[in-house]
């Protein structure tokens, strides 16, 4: 249940990678998956012949009444998305959440940033770096349904978020100014790293596509690193991150 609050949907071989060791209990956690489900805590839809888990609203509330992970009163319980068509995406990002390892709690996904009262960016998923000097990161997945144009749009709102700023005391007419994002990611020396994964083609179609972004965000001022989705599922050794936004030492030590 606590792997599920964080990932949102996820299948049971994707579950048991986290409860059991590499994929060998799948049959425990299917069997531990239709108990819950039986008490109401748990649900499921499909996508295509595989079933896609989430929790219910009484999964939830068990979950944060545990005090394990941040409350989100608004949060979806993930089956909204599946109903939408959107399981697919989903479970993409769950599964790049898992091939980064380390603890799922260190994960929070679809974060909603407010750049002001009209523009905002939702992050696909949130990781922070306790074992890194707090720093934190952003992830994108792409299955290459979203155009170029579109992808490279929300690279650029968060420039906007990365820019925006407020000013302190009553009414902001007092006091200093601000950055927004710093408000919340205080511990972060520096606006948090955009790594962008790409699925939805071979490896030359994924390689035509980053540069074509590249292209489209030239001169953004954001450190953005991009890599296909087929990398992250090797060794991590292996993982070679290709720096698309601000070419510069920060970049490239970060990738």
């Amino acid at each position: 249940m606590l792997a599920l609050s964080c990932v949102r949907i996820a299948t049971a071989d994707q579950l048991s990678m986290v409860v059991t060791d590499n994929r060998v209990g799948v049959g425990y956690t299917l069997r531990a998956l239709r108990d819950l489900e039986a008490l109401g805590l748990v649900g499921h839809g499909r996508h295509g012949r595989s079933k896609v888990w989430h929790l219910t609203t009484s999964g939830q509330r068990a979950v944060a009444e545990g005090g394990d992970v941040p409350v989100r009163p608004h949060a979806a319980t993930g089956e909204r998305a599946i109903a939408a068509g959107l399981a697919a995406h989903g479970l993409g990002v769950t599964e790049v959440m898992l091939a980064f390892g380390g603890h799922l709690l260190d994960w929070e996904v679809e974060v909603d940033h407010s750049i002001d009262k009209v523009r905002r960016v939702v992050t696909d998923a949130v990781l922070r770096r306790d074992s890194h000097r707090a720093e934190v990161e952003f992830l994108e997945f792409d299955r290459g349904t979203m155009s170029v144009a579109r992808l490279a749009a929300k690279l650029r709102a968060y420039q906007a978020y990365s820019e925006a700023t407020y000013h302190e005391g009553e009414r902001g007419t007092i006091g200093t100014t601000k950055y927004v994002w710093r408000e919340r990611y205080r511990r972060s020396r520096s606006f948090p790293l955009i790594r962008l994964v790409l699925d939805g083609g071979d490896k030359a179609t994924l390689e035509r596509r980053t540069e074509a972004l590249r292209q489209q965000i030239r001169g953004i001022r954001l450190r953005v690193v991009a890599a296909p989705l087929w990398m992250l599922q090797k060794p991590s050794e292996e993982w070679t991150w290709e720096p698309i936004g601000v070419d510069d030492g920060k970049t490239r030590q970060a990738a």
